[in-house]
Formats: structure tokens, C-alpha cells, sequence
């Protein structure tokens, strides 16, 4: 039984880490049926697309993605700058763990 709960303990903590969270006790047995993608995911259609630090063209790029990338993040966020449309991913090169990409450069999947 320890080790059982050893086992579910740090299959949550990398499910967690990857951004997949692992969820009730009764299915800690099975990783497929304990886990469950949250928020919205995106792919990227440009060769190149920036990810920005805000949702304005003349932000910083803090990391460059590519043609079938995925990215995303927990929720839904969208934002406008004049004619630009953003989308919020999940990122550790901004400063807040949130960057943002044009709405143009990717598609919800």
C-alpha cells in the first residue's frame, strides 16, 4: 500500500509538471484515466511565431515557436491590442509565467 501511494504521488508530481494534473484516488491505478488536459491548447501555423511578454506588437519576444508547436495555457485568455488579436500561453521566459501570441499564428485544437 506505501509503495502504491508512493507511485501516485510522483506520478502527480510529473502529470503536474508537464501540465497535466492527476485527479482522484479511486483511479491513482490508472495515469489515462487520472489525468486531464485543462485550458485551451493551440498549434502553431506560422514558420515562426514570437511569444510576447504583453499583448502589444511592441513587446518584448521572450521565445520563438514553430510550425507544429504546441502551446497553451490554463485557461481561455484572450486580449487586443488596436487591429492585433493575442492568446495567452504558458510560459517560463516571461516574467509572470504568462506570454502571449498573435491569434493569427495559431489554431485551437
Amino acid at each position: 500500500m506505501r509503495m502504491t501511494r508512493l507511485t501516485t504521488t510522483a506520478l502527480a508530481a510529473v502529470l503536474g509538471c508537464s501540465g497535466v494534473l492527476a485527479a482522484g484516488s479511486a483511479a491513482a491505478g490508472s495515469a489515462a484515466a487520472a489525468s486531464a488536459p485543462l485550458g485551451c491548447q493551440y498549434k502553431v501555423l506560422w514558420p515562426t511565431a514570437g511569444v510576447y511578454e504583453n499583448p502589444n506588437p511592441n513587446s518584448v519576444v521572450v521565445k520563438t515557436k514553430h510550425a507544429g508547436d504546441i502551446v497553451g495555457a490554463s485557461t481561455c485568455e484572450g486580449a487586443a491590442y488596436n487591429e492585433y488579436g493575442y492568446v495567452l500561453v504558458a510560459t517560463d521566459a516571461a516574467a509572470d509565467g504568462r506570454g502571449w501570441m498573435r491569434v493569427e499564428a495559431v489554431v485551437q485544437i
